[in-house]
């Protein structure tokens, strides 16, 4: 299956919304700020905020001497123009040289976007960890936690392939949901868990298939009942409820002789109702 498009998500940096912590609250008004400087907006929302943190439109020269506010507004600016690759070396300078600057922690959570977005996932993925781990209260955790999801599901292959960055995708989104129940990004993350299963799904059905054409029905037949157990709501479910049919007919005909634990582990299954399919019936 092919991943989803290569852009972060929409941060969730809106300044008025349920009250927070202060450091969630200056990280939701830095990136606003530094969004509205670097688009050249002067309006009484930029300008407003930008005297509040000190970011201002215009040269660097206005900014003063916070060099830390410098590099955000840079970093911002390249971000915005599709320069990932220039704006990551500027967060982590950020980060590296001014630590305890309130631009630190945007820094941190920006560099693993210019991550993400040069398609660099394993780093992305370490600079939303750190993310999460260093700030546990932070408003903006709960995006971090998705974009960790989305480096794992922006690795998935398909059907014939290792379906580890799957089984990740659906473990990450899973955390999310369960811990961020009311977060924006616990539907986004849904949408992410179901079209996983349905890779996962896929990869059964092409194991099954394997073993189906080597008549090895017991293992097919073992592939066919766990996706069906497993990922009743997936596109391969009717195919795998008229594949066992297909074997009851081979069986049925004289063509097959039956496994008798098959039979019975075929029989004893909870989650198959007849009939099955075209081809063949219980």
């Amino acid at each position: 299956m092919a991943p989803g498009p290569k852009t972060a998500s929409n941060p969730p940096w809106t300044p008025f919304c349920k009250p927070v912590t202060r450091l969630s609250t200056v990280l939701a008004v830095l990136i606003l700020a530094l969004t509205l400087t670097a688009c050249g907006k002067t309006g009484s929302m930029g300008s407003y905020f930008g005297r509040l943190f000190g970011i201002q439109s215009g040269s660097d020269r206005d900014l003063g001497s916070d060099e830390a506010q410098v590099l955000a507004r840079e970093a911002q600016e390249l971000m915005a123009t599709d320069n990932y690759q220039d704006a990551a070396v500027l967060w982590q300078q950020l980060k590296d040289q001014y630590p305890y600057s309130q631009y630190a922690v945007l820094a941190e959570l920006r560099l693993g976007d210019a991550h993400f977005l040069q398609e660099k996932y394993i780093e992305a993925l370490g600079a939303y960890e750190d993310f999460e781990r260093l700030h546990p209260d932070n408003e903006a955790v709960p995006y971090a936690v998705y974009q960790q999801g989305m480096c794992f599901y922006s690795r998935m292959q398909g059907i014939d392939r290792d379906q580890t960055p799957t089984i990740q995708t659906i473990q990450t989104m899973a955390r999310l949901v369960e811990l961020y129940p009311s977060s924006r990004y616990a539907a986004m993350a849904q949408a992410r868990i179901a079209e996983a299963q349905n890779n996962l799904a896929g990869h059964e059905f092409y194991v099954g298939e394997f073993y189906f054409r080597r008549k090895d029905y017991q293992a097919a037949m073992n592939r066919y009942l766990g996706l069906i157990q497993y990922y009743p709501d997936s596109g391969y479910h009717q195919r795998a409820m008229n594949r066992i049919a297909e074997y009851r007919q081979l069986v049925a005909d004289g063509v097959v002789e039956e496994d008798v634990n098959l039979r019975d582990t075929i029989y004893d299954s909870p989650f198959l109702s007849a009939p099955l399919g075209s081809q063949g019936n219980f």
